[in-house]
């Protein structure tokens, strides 16, 4: 065969070397020609082929012609007028070249040597032969050449390719411990192509050993939310691996065993033989949506050998959702088993006892007592002494949960409550609070379908602000806008932002925010709080208050942020009683504490608060106190630095504007601006 020495490039736009410079072709027919001649080096290419490819419109008297004068003119620009490197063939035509006078061979060689140094347990090799085969690369394949049937299908392969060896090349890099040089060129591929797991997977290893955790994760929760948007399919199950060794703070993760956990063929197994391990959980939720971080404190929680932990928040912050997708998550860390149970302690209605919680235990591990003798304290273990988690969901105090700590060795409990359970040794706490305004968009979309929400970015803000950025509320208005397709976003935020109608359009079937918000009220203590001293100012002879009351005057009051200041004002009662009070509605999940003397009072709440029924005369004057007390606030801060008293207290006092029957404050803030 002709050895010739002429050079080909194709990895980028179509070139030939003449011995001093790299030459493009520049008529387009021979260009293509070439190509496709390069394309199947040293084969035969059928004349019928090659007239198919470059003359689509079908046949012609003079396509022969056409074809040997394109030959003709190409020989002629190679340098090859004796037809020595471009041969005719009694079929068609042959490019005789050897494999290194063309890029693409030199560029499969280098892969298939890398990969074999990969294997042989040379990585240091394989980024060597990978990073050459890559640097051959100078852009699209075939780049300047017309898309006939054969380039579109051979440019879609090597663009495949040279992703798989970019995938490769990294993998090996990260393994070699170069993670933190990496992340720049995977954070752009991610980008590039969002579908493609592999890159989430080395992303998520490169974040995690570069000490980004929560990063890590949330590129898995990215990636699940596009793949069930667009597919309707869940990732992988090696990334599921990977996500859950992430969450446990893997070990081998951290010393170049990455790779090969994350690309296990099956899921890890437990330590020692699930058979006879009860997993009675709940359906796993759908994917959580701006919990990573809360999510991986709690799996690192329990995981660390923590014998019970705590879930504690408002109502509506997904507490439920978060221990039972932790519980689904931690399978291979608890093989005696895991289970649920309702404690319904937020209902209303009677709450389990804890004896009958701790039967329907054992009788999930089929070990509970016969007859109706009552169940030992602690004998909830797994199956054979193994770990085991038990999930007691809706707590609605201390007491419900007292017998079941401690819990045996190797054991943990999951407690969801809204008030924060106090007294209990070893007890780990977590709270949860308010999506982030990102989260809280990405939950809509999930429902509502991404151009719906983003269609409407003035609306979906306003409807997240009057869902106070919590996901039970969020959920409801998701299913009321997917089930209302003819409903535009800006529809149900206008409703939504009305106070007298914003429980009525947060509700879904039988599901509703009102109903949820209602549970709450019953754990507010029945009993007035009792002045502290008889002289202390009140109502009537210092006149007790209860949590329910005080409700409903902050949702007469109507702000977003109340000082203990301001609530004892309100109430006309001391500021101790009140920091009680406003304690004890944080304990009923109503609401939420900001510093110590400084509550939020979500909207949905002070909506609720104004449907509670009752006489409460003194209302009006109540309100006109607060105003008035800030009134007195200001006059107190003309002629001082008043500035950050003024940010602090803007928007109260914005509000409290509208609610001056006397125009106090109004005076008040105009003099504090001259001054």
């Amino acid at each position: 065969m002709y050895r010739s020495t002429v050079k080909f490039r194709v990895l980028g736009p179509v070139e030939y070397h003449d011995g001093e410079n790299w030459v493009p072709v520049k008529a387009a027919k021979q260009r293509t020609l070439l190509a496709l001649l390069l394309l199947n080096a040293n084969h035969l290419v059928s004349a019928q082929q090659l007239h198919a490819e470059l003359w689509s419109d079908g046949p012609s008297n003079h396509v022969g012609g056409l074809l040997a004068g394109c030959v003709w003119r190409l020989r002629a620009a190679l340098g090859d007028s004796a037809g020595r490197t471009l041969l005719t063939r009694p079929a068609g035509y042959q490019l005789a070249v050897p494999p290194e006078a063309i890029d693409l061979h030199r560029y499969e060689s280098l892969v298939a040597a890398g990969r074999a140094q990969r294997a042989a347990g040379n990585p240091a090799g394989a980024v060597e032969s990978f990073g050459a085969a890559l640097g051959l690369w100078r852009g699209a394949p075939l780049a300047d050449v017309a898309l006939t049937p054969s380039i579109m299908a051979e440019s879609a392969r090597l663009e495949e390719s040279r992703l798989a060896v970019t995938e490769a090349n990294l993998g090996v890099r990260i393994a070699l411990g170069q993670h933190e040089d990496v992340l720049p060129e995977l954070k752009l591929l991610v980008a590039q192509h969002p579908l493609r797991e592999r890159l989430h997977e080395h992303l998520m290893t490169a974040l995690y050993r570069a000490g980004q955790q929560a990063e890590a994760l949330g590129t898995y929760r990215d990636l699940h939310h596009l793949l069930a948007d667009e597919l309707g399919i869940d990732p992988s199950r090696p990334l599921r691996e990977l996500q859950q060794r992430i969450l446990e703070e893997d070990p081998r993760l951290d010393d170049g065993g990455a790779r090969q956990v994350a690309t296990a063929s099956g899921p890890r197994e437990p330590a020692e033989s699930p058979a006879a391990a009860p997993s009675l959980l709940p359906h796993r939720p759908a994917p959580l949506v701006g919990r990573t971080r809360e999510l991986a404190a709690l799996v690192r929680l329990l995981a660390g050998g923590r014998s019970a932990v705590a879930i504690h928040g408002l109502a509506g912050s997904g507490k439920s959702t978060l221990a039972v997708e932790a519980a689904h998550a931690m399978a291979g860390d608890f093989p005696g088993g895991r289970v649920h149970v309702d404690m319904r302690g937020t209902r209303g209605g009677p709450a389990l006892r804890p004896d009958q919680a701790m039967r329907l235990i054992l009788r999930a591990f089929g070990t509970a007592p016969e007859g109706d003798d009552a169940p030992a304290p602690h004998t909830w273990a797994g199956a054979g002494g193994r770990r085991a988690l038990i999930v007691l969901d809706n707590v609605r105090d201390a007491d419900q949960v007292q017998a079941f700590l401690p819990a045996p060795p190797g054991c943990s409990l999951l407690i969801t409550s809204r008030s924060p359970m106090g007294g209990m040794d070893g007890l780990g706490h977590l709270r949860l609070g308010r999506l982030t305004v990102a989260a809280s968009a990405d939950l809509l979309r999930r429902s509502v379908g991404r151009p719906r929400v983003d269609a409407e970015p003035a609306a979906t803000s306003d409807l997240i602000r009057s869902c106070d950025h919590l996901p039970f509320a969020l959920r409801l208005a998701a299913d009321r806008l997917a089930t209302r397709p003819d409903w535009t976003v800006a529809d149900l935020a206008r409703h939504v932002a009305e106070p007298h109608q914003r429980l009525d359009f947060l509700a879904c079937g039988d599901v509703s925010l009102r109903d949820s918000l209602l549970a709450s009220l019953h754990l507010l203590p029945e009993e007035p709080e009792e002045p502290e001293t008889p002289e202390e100012p009140g109502g009537p002879a210092g006149a007790a208050v209860t949590a329910v009351k005080a409700l409903r005057r902050l949702g007469l009051l109507d702000l977003a942020v109340v000082t203990v200041a301001a609530l004892a004002v309100l109430l006309d009662t001391a500021e101790g009683q009140a920091h009680r009070i406003a304690e004890r509605l944080v304990d009923a999940g109503l609401v939420e504490s900001l510093a110590i003397d400084r509550y939020r009072v979500p909207q949905s709440v002070r909506a609720l608060a104004r449907e509670i029924p009752g006489p409460d005369p003194g209302a009006a004057e109540a309100v006109q106190r607060v105003v008035d007390h800030y009134a007195t606030a200001a006059r107190e801060q003309t002629g001082l630095t008043s500035g950050a008293w003024y940010r602090q207290e803007r928007a109260m006092l914005n509000a409290l504007v509208t609610r001056d029957r006397t125009g106090t404050l109004t005076e008040s803030l105009g003099r504090m601006a001259a001054g």
